[in-house]
């Protein structure tokens, strides 16, 4: 270092040193890749597998796995954090004019269970479609598991449980849903 130079100047050449440095190693370039194709899978990837029948509104940060299997209606609106996950031999349907909130959970296949002497993840999965009517309104947390049937007019109360099918109507509540009332 000169003299003549502010004490500074050294330590700015070094910072930007050690900063371009990072940025174009290896593992940071990586990263921005993986990163990349993530958004791209998770973002753009399944917009083109996904059937609609028309206008629908899925948020940015909602999950959809095996999107050639997720079937939209007509005006159907996914909030954020939603995960609406379909498998290799199951679908999830949704009818017409359907409100999913922020956070509702969808999975149509589950670990097998039976077998106490084999890992549940060597077991075979399990699953089956999850079918969801018109009009209808998933409040916000609420989880749907496999085989899960939610008929037209219905309403999921916020942080429900649906394991199994929901009346014409019905507004259910809990964990597992039950009926505590119906719409007129």
């Amino acid at each position: 270092m000169n003299n003549s130079e502010p004490w500074y100047k050294e330590k700015i050449s070094l910072i930007f040193s050690e900063i371009f440095g990072g940025i174009f190693s290896l593992s940071f370039l990586k990263a921005i890749f993986s990163s990349f194709a993530y958004f791209l899978h998770e973002q753009v990837i399944w917009r083109k597998k996904i059937h609609h029948k028309g206008d629908y509104r899925i948020h940015a940060r909602a999950s959809l796995r095996n999107a050639q299997n997720i079937y939209l209606g007509e005006n159907v609106r996914i909030t954020m954090d939603c995960c609406i996950w379909a498998e290799q031999h199951s679908k999830i349907v949704f009818g017409d004019n359907v409100l999913v909130g922020p956070g509702v959970k969808m999975f149509c296949g589950n670990h097998g269970t039976k077998l106490c002497n084999t890992p549940m993840v060597y077991q075979e999965r399990r699953e089956k479609d999850i079918v969801i009517g018109n009009d209808v309104w998933i409040g916000a947390n609420s989880i749907l598991v496999s085989g899960a049937k939610i008929n037209d007019g219905a309403i999921v109360a916020a942080g429900s449980v649906v394991t199994k099918e929901v009346p014409k109507n019905a507004i259910v509540a809990g964990s597992p849903a039950k009926v505590i009332k119906y719409r007129s």
